[in-house]
């Protein structure tokens, strides 16, 4: 049986110069520090900080006791996922919505069980756990090879394309529901034995049912609270995150000048900066304007 551990980033090296020290032997494998080899005992550390390694004899032990006594890790809890374990599914999430500057973005990913086994050890969580952007960036193009170019989808949404979604159907719970069916019906495109989807609750679940179109209306969907607690909506929620930094960058780039996340103060700041700069009709092209803090510059 697989033993599980949970180690602090900062303790990598010093578990590697203590498994030196007992002799192991190091190999290189994808999306992991490195796997450990003692004779036919092996010790997987993930870049997530996840450690497994199975067995009961003196090296398993000596493993186990630093691991505990002398690192501080971990045993790694069981997730606590919302129960639909070992399914095909399709999970969805967003990016951006709470951003006065960027795309509000929006990917599907579908995992089987055994693409769902593998998404921990590429350190797939909630986005919203992963301060670092590199680190957003590496796991989302593992979670692309991982899944396949049939297997996700992303619909982003550019300010001025948002502005014009919003000035039509009025709120931004009907605009969510418009893009997560969208991401869903890509996908039941190529995958249509897919007889399930799942996504964070973000309002009336009709948001979604009544977007979505003749292969969608057929799959059950499941909304509920804290969706990210799904591994296939956590890994969504992973690639949407990855593409609206992309589109951030992308937009700094084009106008020169550093647009921050959120609708608070950093925002303001930048956006009467950058009336200043291009003038206000040239807001609609890199903010949403429904935002209170519009009414408050014009």
């Amino acid at each position: 049986m697989s033993t599980v551990y949970v180690l602090p980033k900062e303790k990598f090296g010093k578990f590697k110069e203590h498994l030196e020290k007992l002799g192991f032997r190091f190999e290189k494998r994808p999306h992991q520090v490195f796997l450990a080899r003692y004779d036919k005992f092996t010790v997987n550390l993930y870049e997530s900080g996840k450690v497994t390694f199975g067995g009961s004899d003196r090296i398993s032990n000596e493993v186990e006791w630093f691991l505990k006594s002398k690192l501080g890790g971990e045993p790694a809890r069981p997730a606590q996922g919302i129960g639909l374990e070992g399914k095909m599914r399709i999970g969805t999430d967003e990016a951006g919505k709470g951003d006065f500057f960027g795309p509000l973005v929006v990917a599907g990913a579908l995992v089987t069980p055994d693409t769902e086994s593998r998404l921990p050890e590429l350190g797939v969580r909630d986005s919203k756990l992963i301060r670092s952007e590199q680190s957003i960036s590496k796991i989302a193009w593992s979670i692309k090879k991982l899944l396949g170019k049939d297997r996700f989808d992303i619909v982003s949404i550019n300010p001025v394309r948002y502005n014009e979604l919003y000035d039509k159907l009025g709120n931004l719970n009907s605009i969510l529901g418009w893009a997560h069916a969208r991401a869903i019906e890509n996908l039941l495109r190529e995958n249509d034995g897919c007889a399930l989807a799942v996504a964070d609750q973000f309002g009336n679940r009709a948001y979604i049912e009544e977007a979505l179109l003749s292969k969608g209306k057929k799959i059950e969907l499941v909304q509920v609270p804290k969706g990210e607690r799904d591994p296939a909506v956590a890994a969504a929620s992973i690639l949407a995150r990855d593409r609206f930094l992309f589109a951030m960058r992308r937009m700094s780039k084009e106008f020169g000048l550093e647009f921050p996340r959120g609708s608070g103060d950093d925002a303001r700041y930048a956006a009467g900066h950058f009336i200043e700069e291009f003038g206000i009709e040239e807001l609609r092209k890199v903010a949403k304007l429904h935002f209170s803090l519009f009414d408050e510059l014009s």
